[in-house]
């Protein structure tokens, strides 16, 4: 059995030298057909992550006295370090594959534990990154500080939203991850920009709905970051040829990271 490895949709190297461009009206209609498509997958693992945060959060919150306790602190610092980024590695992974037109189910929401130090190491840089920032505006600007650090927190959540896939499907060290992201998301900061106030938009009609319309929103908004990945970076693929002469298409996560790994940023 015989397989080539290609990449369908953008190129990483041209989108850090020449930068790319968007066609948010397609982008968004694109998303929306995607989403349909696959909706219950992304539905269920979503719902997955919510039973468990929320079942924690029941377990180690009794009242308001709670959020000051030292040990619910520090459970839920290892949760957001440990468990946390896999598990959205795995959803965002489950965008860019239906942005290629694989299938998935709830299931490939685990298959990025066995990166699990990676990613925990990003999210801790990560975590790093915006609590200093954060404190600095605070100290330095008092009340204004905070809402500046608000500001902030959004624009590197923005800047470092493509450091997962990166990790997931090029193998990129966690360092080079987070530089990456930040200059691709930085080749086009314009239409990034609109593209959070959308999201923003979005989440908040989620939450005006009581609740229910995030049960769409955040499948969407998950494929409609596959999609923009997919367009900066491309995404590997192997065909294989089977033994009836008929190609099967996969992911090409491992084989990606042995062409992609060397990226400088």
């Amino acid at each position: 059995m015989s397989s080539k490895n290609f990449i369908l949709g953008g190129d990483i190297k041209k989108s850090l030298v020449e930068g790319y461009r968007f066609d948010l009206k397609k982008l968004l209609s694109d998303a929306f057909q995607v989403t349909k498509k696959n909706f219950l997958p992304l539905l269920s693992a979503c719902i997955f992550i919510m039973v468990v945060f929320f079942t924690l959060a029941s377990l180690m919150i009794v009242d308001l006295n709670s959020l000051n306790d030292p040990m619910v602190i520090g459970v839920f610092f290892v949760a957001s370090i440990l468990v946390a980024p896999p598990l959205m590695t795995g959803l965002m992974m489950m965008g860019v594959h239906h942005s290629i037109g694989l299938k998935t189910n709830s299931l490939h929401l685990f298959n990025y534990f066995k990166i699990i130090l990676k990613l925990s190491l990003a999210a801790l840089m990560i975590t790093l990154v915006t609590n200093a920032i954060g404190k600095l505006l605070t100290l330095v600007f008092g009340d204004l500080g905070f809402m500046l650090s608000i500001v902030a927190l959004l624009y590197l959540k923005m800047s470092f939203c493509l450091v997962y896939p990166l990790i997931a499907e090029k193998q990129v060290s966690p360092l080079n991850a987070l530089k990456l992201s930040f200059k691709l998301v930085h080749k086009n900061i314009g239409q990034f920009s609109v593209l959070l106030i959308i999201f923003i938009t979005l989440l908040a009609f989620g939450a005006i709905t009581s609740g229910l319309g995030l049960f769409f929103v955040i499948p969407f908004s998950i494929n409609l970051l596959g999609i923009i990945y997919r367009q900066i970076c491309g995404v590997g693929v192997s065909v294989s040829e089977t033994t009836d002469n008929e190609p099967e298409a996969k992911d090409d996560d491992q084989d990606s990271g042995s062409n992609n790994g060397n990226f400088e940023a």
